[in-house]
């Protein structure tokens, strides 16, 4: 196995570009994609570790489970991407995208197997220079899930806030973790999350520099077609929140 060292020289040597492959799961879909609203829902942990941001295996199934039984289908990081773009595509009638923050080992333990379970698919944001902590996914972990159906982005590397780092600082964050997830998968990697929301007018330039076509926050809200790409609104979860559904009523509104 390549040491920690020599796989993070041999990722950031070149950034990659190969067109991204098919998901194994196909939802059904409708026309008239255009006019949809989507739902962009933040997890972090699903475990029992004993803080807000972890919800149990069991109230994840339980999320999942009362989202199909509304209607939702769940839609990959790319299907997302054309919808914001504008590109003509078929979407489901209600479509939802699952995202998850930071990659802690416990998304590949056990928010994928319930996603798999549930025929649904997830968006992975990775921390890149946590790759090989302690309860922290493993680039093996990454292939694993992407050859399930399992969308990647950026975390930046060390999970700084971007909004307050000078603008070579935001470079190395964005391009660094964009070259050592897109030598794990072997496709390109072009969204990011933005570590505790933080970013401004300069992380975005970067960003849009470096081939980056979405941008996540963490401000409450709905997305639309006319969302502004770099400032993408999420619905965030937590531990103490009563239900998924009325989790969507109350923080995913249109603004």
């Amino acid at each position: 196995m390549l040491s920690r060292r020599s796989f993070i020289k041999k990722c950031t040597s070149a950034l990659i570009a190969i067109n991204c492959s098919g998901l194994l799961f196909q939802a059904s879909t409708s026309s008239g994609g255009s006019n949809r609203q989507i739902p962009v829902l933040a997890y972090h942990r699903v475990g029992y570790t004993p803080d807000n941001l972890t919800v149990t295996p069991e109230r994840f199934a339980n999320d999942l489970e009362h989202l199909q039984e509304r209607g939702y289908c769940s839609i990959s990081l790319e299907e997302f991407q054309k919808f914001i773009d504008g590109r003509s595509m078929d979407l489901p009638d209600k479509p939802v995208l699952i995202t998850f923050d930071d990659g802690y080992l416990d998304n590949f333990q056990n928010a994928y197997p319930i996603l798999r379970k549930y025929g649904m698919v997830g968006t992975f944001f990775v921390i890149t220079d946590m790759l090989w902590a302690k309860e922290r996914l493993t680039p093996e972990h990454i292939v694993e899930m992407a050859q399930g159906g399992m969308s990647f982005g950026s975390h930046t590397v060390t999970h700084r806030a971007l909004a307050e780092l000078d603008q070579p600082s935001i470079y190395d964050e964005l391009v660094n973790s964009k070259a050592v997830l897109e030598s794990v998968l072997g496709k390109q990697v072009n969204a990011i999350a933005y570590p505790r929301g933080s970013y401004n007018e300069a992380v975005v330039e970067v960003a849009e520099s470096l081939g980056y076509l979405t941008g996540f926050t963490v401000k409450e809200g709905i997305c639309i077609k006319r969302s502004p790409e770099f400032e993408l609104r999420r619905i965030p979860i937590f531990k103490y929140d009563s239900g998924v559904i009325n989790v969507i009523a109350n923080r995913g509104h249109l603004v």
